[in-house]
């Protein structure tokens, strides 16, 4: 947090509080510092045991800055997973503003710090991941099959006046995997995983009309990449369940994704109620117990465990 308000004072102001806490404020949301006894007790207030921790927050530019903050949040993280290993997993934040030091950092956090995954935003510095810059991290992960979770940022896209967490998120995710599949990223790479927050954005109300892109009338887009409609394709999609409290939405992206292909999400970063009100969501589904547990754990499990 000291990091970036130093490299970036005009986006991000930094509070010190009496006690020693942290909050730092960006264009989009706050963050206090993290303190692991005391969402371990929010953990257990809940009844959930194991947390994947990830900071999208950092990807505001891709600059020189980036490869200092990036270790420094993979090694806090790889740290509280050593000291609570029964608790807390972690997904690493590479530089993507070099692809060589991306490599190498995912194989540090990857093979020497223990973290257990990547995490990525649906756009870095206004540049999305399909462009070709990022192939190098894409045939990394896939050689890997390392899960690779992407929370929704400010793109470049959105140009209003309305909260971007909660109009452009969504919307970006859905541009983001889109761009992503239609680009041709599965064929180029089949053991990519790919969890996206949200139940996907946007994704399931809007598939079928994506589909129509593949063979639309007029100028044929020659960015498309694929052969097969892309809904073909977003059956190989993780979404995760955080800020989607509704019943309707939930039912369309297990119609579309499977009930299998979700997986527990909270965005729980600050004390914001996320935690009880997505469990007490959860269990308020008409599922069965099975169905449940495959929401709760056993599919991330088999995820976190390179089985995705």
């Amino acid at each position: 947090m000291r990091a970036l308000a130093r490299h970036y004072p005009d986006q991000v102001k930094l509070t010190e509080h009496a006690d020693g806490r942290l909050t730092a404020v960006n264009e989009i949301t706050s963050m206090r510092d993290f303190v692991e006894g005391e969402r371990i007790k929010e953990l257990d207030g809940v009844g959930i045991t194991v947390q994947v921790l990830s900071a999208p927050q950092i990807y505001m530019k891709l600059d020189q800055h980036l490869p200092e903050i990036c270790r420094l949040v993979n090694d806090g993280f790889a740290e509280s997973c050593r000291r609570f290993p029964d608790r807390f997993k972690a997904f690493a934040h590479l530089p993507f503003n070099d692809m060589n030091l991306a490599t190498k950092e995912m194989a540090r956090a990857l093979d020497q710090l223990g973290l257990a995954g990547i995490g990525i935003t649906t756009s870095v510095g206004g540049h999305y991941l399909d462009e070709p810059q990022f192939e190098p991290f894409w045939a990394e992960a896939n050689r890997r099959r390392v899960p690779v979770f992407m929370h929704p940022w400010l793109g470049g896209c959105y140009r209003d006046s309305e909260r971007a967490s909660v109009l452009s998120f969504p919307f970006d995710t859905t541009l983001a995997i889109t761009r992503l599949i239609s680009r041709g990223l599965y064929d180029r790479y089949p053991n990519v995983v790919i969890i996206a927050s949200h139940l996907g954005g946007t994704l399931p109300f809007l598939i079928h009309r994506i589909d129509t892109g593949l063979n639309s009338r007029g100028a044929p887009d020659y960015s498309w990449k694929i052969s097969r409609p892309p809904s073909d394709y977003v059956k190989k999609l993780y979404v995760d369940t955080a800020m989607s409290w509704s019943r309707a939405a939930f039912n369309c992206a297990r119609d579309v994704f499977g009930i299998d292909r979700i997986v527990l999400g909270t965005d729980h970063f600050n004390p914001n109620g996320f935690l009880k009100r997505t469990v007490d969501f959860i269990d308020s589904l008409d599922l069965s117990a099975a169905q449940r547990e495959m929401v709760y754990h056993h599919t991330a499990e088999r995820i976190l465990s390179n089985q995705g």
